[in-house]
């Protein structure tokens, strides 16, 4: 099977694990970095259409006056709430790969010694 990253790279096709952990760590990364991306721009463009909705709802004073300021207050957080996103999603933009994970030295195991009669 292959997979389709979301740039239109080229297709990269699915290995077992063993055959990931011996290398490809960078490539993995590149496409969970990759669609991460695409899923944080796609909800933070979801709550800025709605916040707007929202906004304009208050603004047109289709409710009484309590829920157009409640539904002010809310257009108001779910623009922070972008704004956060938009952060989270300009760190993971310009995350790098981590460095290849070191694997912790073997313990010897202990020998097996003959038991010694009584």
């Amino acid at each position: 099977m292959m997979v389709k990253t979301p740039d239109e790279r080229p297709p990269i096709s699915q290995k077992t694990v063993s055959q990931l952990l011996k290398g490809d760590h960078a490539r993995i990364f590149e496409i969970d970095r990759s669609n991460l991306v695409l899923q944080l721009r796609s909800i933070r463009r979801a709550i800025n259409e709605t916040a707007e909705e929202m906004e304009m709802v208050a603004i047109e004073r289709v409710f009484a006056k309590p829920v157009s300021q409640t539904l002010t207050r809310t257009a108001r957080k779910l623009y922070r709430l972008s704004e956060d996103l938009y952060g989270l999603n300009r760190l993971i933009d310009q995350a790098h790969p981590p460095a290849a994970p070191i694997r912790p030295k073997r313990k010897p195991k202990p020998r097996k010694r003959p038991k010694t009669p009584n």
